[in-house]
């Protein structure tokens, strides 16, 4: 066999052996949110990195200022789920993060009164650090997302259900458990917070301490810090009333409640009535975060 021939077959060797193996799909973090909650929302950390660090120090004792700041500056967007009527109050975190999974043995030590466990993914059979302390769980499936709260075990296997999936293989395909109107919602802007809620009424009679009866479906906004008071947040609302005939009496109500209401949005269906530029106190989103 000729010397150029040999060298076209090793190089065809070479190439077959170079073949990379299939990558799994990368998971979303709100894909891993299960659909038992009744108000979502997402916090980028851009939007109001002391928000992100509240939600840390309530789920994590005797944390340092450092490594809360540390853990912050590692955060890019949080979704949340919770119940917001008082039943089973828990937290429930998903987290777009930047924490190199092989230093978190190191962080999270029984030292630190950490008990650690191995969770092993039904589909792939990998095995998943859970770190717990009290009533505190977290996990970190990749180096990208951060599980903490309730049920992380079941994150970690959607998580591993999904990410067993070769990439080519889930190309058009979408895994979220939430709702397509809930989902959309979180999920459509990374410059301010967003939630939504299917127990509109609970969450008005925190909101602003009135018991309004409406016929809602959902209620669902935004809100920003407002750049002239530190301790307050801007919010813009949108109530899905379940006909327009509620929506027409509600939007009288809203009025008297909010002092203002605005539904000639044209992006508004006939049952949606829109207000805008109310303004609320950090703390009593605090209180809402921390049921």
């Amino acid at each position: 066999m000729k010397k150029h021939n040999l060298i076209i077959i090793a190089f065809i060797i070479l190439l077959a052996s170079c073949k990379t193996l299939p990558t799994g799909t990368v998971v979303k973090a709100p894909d891993l949110l299960n659909n038992k909650k009744n108000f979502y929302i997402s916090i980028p950390s851009s939007a109001d990195p002391e928000l992100i660090e509240f939600l840390i120090k309530s789920n994590i004792e005797n944390i340092s200022e450092s490594d809360v700041k540390e853990i912050v500056s590692r955060i890019d967007r949080a979704y949340a789920g919770l119940n917001a009527d008082n039943k089973n109050p828990k937290l429930q975190l998903a987290i777009d993060s930047n924490i190199p999974v092989k230093y978190i043995p190191k962080i999270l030590t029984k030292k630190n009164g950490w008990e650690i466990k191995e969770y092993t993914g039904n589909t792939s059979q990998t095995k998943y650090g859970v770190f717990s302390q009290e009533d505190i769980i977290l996990a970190f499936p990749s180096d990208k997302l951060t599980l903490l709260g309730e049920d992380v075990e079941g994150m970690l296997s959607k998580y591993d259900q999904i990410h067993a999936i070769p990439a080519e293989d889930s190309i058009g395909l979408t895994y979220e458990d939430l709702d397509e109107l809930t989902y959309s919602h979180i999920t459509e802007s990374s410059s301010e917070i967003r939630f939504i809620t299917n127990k509109p009424e609970t969450f008005l009679l925190m909101l602003t301490g009135q018991k309004l009866t409406l016929q809602l479906n959902t209620v669902r906004g935004s809100f920003v810090c407002d750049p002239k008071n530190d301790k307050q947040y801007i919010l813009d609302f949108i109530f899905d009333f379940k006909n327009v005939k509620a929506a027409k009496a509600g939007k009288i109500m809203l009025a008297f409640a909010f002092g203002l209401a605005d539904g000639d949005d044209n992006s508004l269906k006939e049952t949606e009535v829109k207000i805008e530029g109310i303004k609320l106190s950090k703390k009593q989103l605090y209180d809402i975060l921390s049921l």
